[in-house]
């Protein structure tokens, strides 16, 4: 199936095409500002590339967070308003999942993936997953948390702390680096190269090779029930003590109304 991903949930944009598991194109775009004049050109672009059309999609994957809230936000929209005008098929993971199987597909000799973002606030956003035929398996479910936190919870549930692959700018921030690199981590004798990483993988080329495959096991869903997960309040909600977070829409989505609406 034909399939576009694109993940702009960070600065560090990625856009992909793939068909039946090949991928056709993969392009970076990393940006300091907005995405909003940048989509739709990188989308066409991407397409031109391949010689296809728009029409010709089957499948858009996007990525619905955590990350930079107006990112989250034009890139869950753009992929919304695409699949409902096109009648595509739409699949959405977060950017943590599109993280550890872009991960995963770069170290094939690895099991475990364990992606970190830096949330701010002196927190990071991670969690942990494993491989499994198709795409993943959620082991220890995306969130945000002090990283001191988070290696605890990664040091109850893993055997091994070498295991996985770490990637992503918050890396650093979980492990540690020179003299604050966690104790765990140290003194193993000759020095070894190991898979850790703060560059933020290739998440569009992976994500869009595995829904582009019919065994892929990733859910759809409907365009008008697809809402952000930022996984935290914003600064300017933190401020101004408020929770905008957007409501679970109800059931009957081929009519447009959430929950709000009911109020």
């Amino acid at each position: 199936m034909l399939t576009l991903a694109l993940d702009t949930a960070t600065q560090w944009g990625r856009f992909a095409l793939a068909e039946d598991g090949e991928l056709l194109v993969y392009r970076p775009l990393n940006v300091s500002g907005s995405y909003a004049d940048a989509i739709l050109p990188m989308i066409q672009d991407v397409l031109a590339e391949a010689g296809r059309a728009k029409e010709e999609l089957q499948r858009i994957a996007v990525t619905c967070g955590p990350g930079s809230f107006t990112g989250v936000r034009i890139g869950v929209a753009t992929a919304k308003g695409l699949a409902w005008s096109l009648g595509c098929e739409l699949v959405s993971v977060t950017t943590l999942e599109a993280m550890a199987g872009a991960m995963l597909a770069e170290h094939e000799d690895a099991g475990w993936a364990v992606p970190v973002l830096d949330a701010r606030r002196g927190e990071v956003f991670a969690a942990a997953y494993r491989r499994k035929e198709g795409w993943l398996e959620s082991v220890i479910a995306p969130g945000p948390g002090r990283p001191d936190n988070w290696w605890l919870r990664l040091k109850t549930t893993l055997e091994d702390l070498e295991a996985p692959v770490f990637a992503g700018d918050g890396s650093r921030l979980l492990l540690g680096e020179g003299e604050s690199l966690r104790p765990e981590l140290r003194d193993h004798g000759q020095p070894v190269l190991r898979r850790w990483s703060s560059a933020h993988p290739a998440t569009a080329g992976a994500l869009a090779v595995a829904v582009s495959c019919a065994g892929s096991g990733l859910p759809t869903v409907h365009p008008f029930a697809l809402t952000p997960e930022y996984m935290r309040v914003s600064d300017a909600e933190v401020k101004k003590h408020v929770d905008l977070t957007p409501e679970t829409p109800g059931k009957d989505v081929d009519f447009h109304r959430s929950q709000r609406d009911e109020s």
